[in-house]
């Protein structure tokens, strides 16, 4: 960092330097012409240059501080901007009001964006209500009825359009994610079984049969309960809807296996799988891919939302798809801290 430092200080000070030796040369050379015997030349020179480098010298110590600080502000390194000149001062100035004004606006914007956020949660929250009148309805009418193959049909969307509304209260409270967390001991199977009978009527309406598959007795994982089920939630649910693009009965199987200190969960389906060329993507924000063009009621967020989940419980998420054959998704948990 030095050279780079003193290279920047000797172009900076080149016409300077240029200029003063131009000066020294002239005035020798002004009183040799004035007075030819006089032939002593070296001397003069030899003072005004040790001049002009005692004067770099003391230049480059007020220099070398101030610039130093700033390359390793430039390499995101703490550093302490001390000004020796005046200019060095006003530019510090300048830094500081730059700095706060950029700092006033980014907290307007900060607190504008909790406002929208605060109302659109609240937004949310309203609608939830009639979502659930109505599947309090749907179920004493569905009670009433022998076949009521239009209200299980209006049901299903009804739960999708509650899923909708989870999903976009998951995505705010993603900001304030550690103020809402408590990570332990949880029992994956009871999570796995409590998201698969919350879905079984969606499952047997697809004709879609799940099995859980467990060779060891215990399946503790270290993870916080209610996150962790919101991210399988969104992954069960992925392999509801693209299997529900294909006709006949298909499986849906969830493989818990130790490995090591981790606990690997794998949720395979039998849908309609994701081209190679679409797997490297799943995991960006709102991509929908060739599968989002056949199923309209994408939106791209799902996946996303797992992986931000994921990566803050520090579980691995990994997916992996051959089109047409189905899909697995494999998450990673720590059983030990």
């Amino acid at each position: 960092m030095g050279k780079r430092i003193l290279k920047k200080f000797l172009r900076d000070r080149a016409v300077l330097i240029l200029f003063y030796l131009c000066n020294m040369t002239s005035i020798v050379t002004f009183f040799h012409l004035s007075e030819p015997a006089n032939t002593e030349v070296w001397y003069p020179l030899s003072i005004g240059g040790f001049l002009l480098i005692v004067y770099l010298v003391v230049d480059w110590f007020r220099y070398y501080q101030p610039n130093q600080g700033l390359e390793q502000m430039l390499q995101h390194q703490y550093a302490e901007y001390q000004p020796h000149t005046e200019e060095q001062k006003t530019f510090q100035k300048w830094m500081s009001k730059t700095n706060h004004e950029h700092s006033r606006e980014l907290n307007d914007l900060k607190e504008q964006n909790k406002e929208r956020l605060y109302f659109l949660s609240h937004w949310m929250h309203h609608l939830k209500t009639p979502v659930s009148v109505m599947e309090l309805m749907i179920q004493n009418e569905m009670e009433t009825q022998d076949k009521p193959v239009v209200l299980e049909k209006i049901q299903l969307e009804n739960r999708r359009l509650h899923a909708s509304i989870e999903q976009g209260l998951t995505m705010i409270r993603m900001d304030s994610f550690e103020n809402d967390l408590d990570v332990h001991g949880v029992d994956l199977l009871l999570s796995l079984r409590k998201i698969i009978n919350s879905r079984k009527s969606e499952l047997i309406y697809h004709s879609i049969f799940p099995a859980i598959d467990c060779e060891e007795e215990d399946s503790c994982i270290i993870t916080d309960p209610k996150w962790n089920e919101v991210m399988l939630e969104q992954i069960i649910s992925n392999a509801i809807k693209y299997s529900s693009l294909k006709k006949g009965s298909k499986k849906l199987r969830l493989i818990v296996a130790k490995e090591g200190t981790d606990t690997l969960l794998s949720i395979i389906d039998e849908g309609a799988g994701i081209p190679s060329y679409d797997v490297e993507r799943v995991f960006e924000p709102f991509f929908t891919g060739e599968n989002g063009r056949r199923f309209l009621n994408s939106s791209g967020i799902g996946l996303y939302l797992c992986r931000k989940i994921a990566d803050k419980l520090n579980h691995t998420i990994s997916i992996e798809s051959e089109a047409t054959k189905g899909t697995t998704v494999t998450i990673r948990y720590l059983t030990k801290l």
